[in-house]
């Protein structure tokens, strides 16, 4: 008897704790990932490509801090229904089934960043690698599409356990736990990391390890890409230092070197969890322009000049009206050549 009580001492003291941790990420995600949409929809200068795939993260990072705040922090308290109102609610809401589609967003969004930074570097002129308006939109379809179809798998599985009293995830054959298990470990860990790993390498050897053009404007945009390069990989290492911990530890239990428990579980939605909460301290910490328009929001101060459209899109237009005047020059100093000749 006293041995029970210890235990359930020890498991409502854990609880508490993770309570408090989440709680406190919740809000720190709702608020920042919110305060980034804003500062991104109400100033013209931030409405940039990278930075409108910047709002899809932000949206499914809010999701990840609402659906795992319920999961963790309201569904061990409440007196949760069984049977069918009980499955069809965690399906839905107390499993953090769309907080793990969000998540999975997340990871497609920062693959859809890493192939914008690379056309815009390694194809600044050419139409092809343009980001229009049509492909953020394709983009940002795809990637909750893709999260759907593998995340949401989870609507079918998720049940309402009354004898545990919280839902799990309830397969027709262990086989297939399993294969999802080390599916998650390729779409949330490798195939993200190498995509991107090779994209970025490939970017910053081009800004920072090749000849550049040494004219002003094309010296204040090579700042410019760098800036973004490096605001954008910051967020990737983030990524990459909460989830990759994550997923080892699912695949050490699924191999048998660990025995998977409820504090395993916490530890690693836990990481995701902050994955999310941090990525709006990244921007501030990574960029000047963030933190003055975040610190603008926070004061409800509006910016007292109207800023043109983006230093990128301006230094492309002037380059190619540069080379249309002297394309225009050359065609007039030919054709006064050929009028003297006669």
């Amino acid at each position: 008897m006293k041995a029970g009580l210890r235990i359930n001492e020890k498991m409502s003291a854990m609880y508490m704790a993770f309570s408090i941790v989440f709680s406190l990420m919740a809000v720190l995600d709702i608020i920042g990932n919110t305060f980034v949409i804003l500062v991104i929809l109400r100033n013209q200068s931030m409405k940039t490509p990278v930075n409108y795939l910047l709002v899809n993260l932000a949206v499914a990072d809010i999701l990840v801090g609402i659906f795992f705040g319920i999961q963790f922090i309201i569904t061990p308290t409440l007196n949760h229904p069984a049977g069918r109102a009980g499955d069809l609610l965690c399906k839905l809401i107390t499993g953090g089934v769309p907080g793990w589609v969000g998540a999975v967003t997340s990871v497609f969004s920062l693959i859809a960043i890493a192939i914008e930074r690379y056309f815009a570097v390694m194809y600044p002129y050419s139409q092809r690698g343009k980001l229009t308006k049509t492909k953020i939109i394709f983009f940002v379809a795809v990637s909750w599409f893709l999260a759907f179809l593998w995340a949401g798998v989870g609507f079918f599985i998720t049940v309402y356990n009354s004898e545990l009293q919280s839902c799990v995830h309830s397969w027709p054959k262990d086989i297939y736990a399993n294969i999802y298990t080390v599916g998650w470990t390729v779409v949330a860990g490798v195939m993200p990391l190498g995509i991107m790993g090779c994209l970025y390498a490939r970017v910053v050897y081009r800004l920072w390890f090749t000849d550049q053009e040494n004219e002003a404007t094309q010296r204040a945009l090579l700042r410019h890409r760098r800036r973004v390069t490096k605001l954008v990989i910051a967020v990737t290492v983030v990524y990459a230092f909460c989830w990759v911990p994550e997923l080892i530890i699912y695949f050490l239990g699924f191999t048998g070197v660990i025995k998977l428990r409820a504090i395993h579980f916490n530890i690693a939605s836990a990481l995701v969890f902050f994955n999310s909460t941090v990525n709006p301290a990244v921007y501030s910490l990574q960029s000047t322009v963030f933190r003055r328009h975040f610190w603008n929001l926070v004061c409800c101060r509006k910016m007292q000049n109207k800023v043109n459209p983006t230093l990128e899109r301006d230094s492309i237009s002037i380059a190619r009206k540069r080379t249309n005047r002297a394309s225009t020059k050359v065609s007039f100093l030919q054709r006064r050549e050929a009028n003297n000749a006669q």
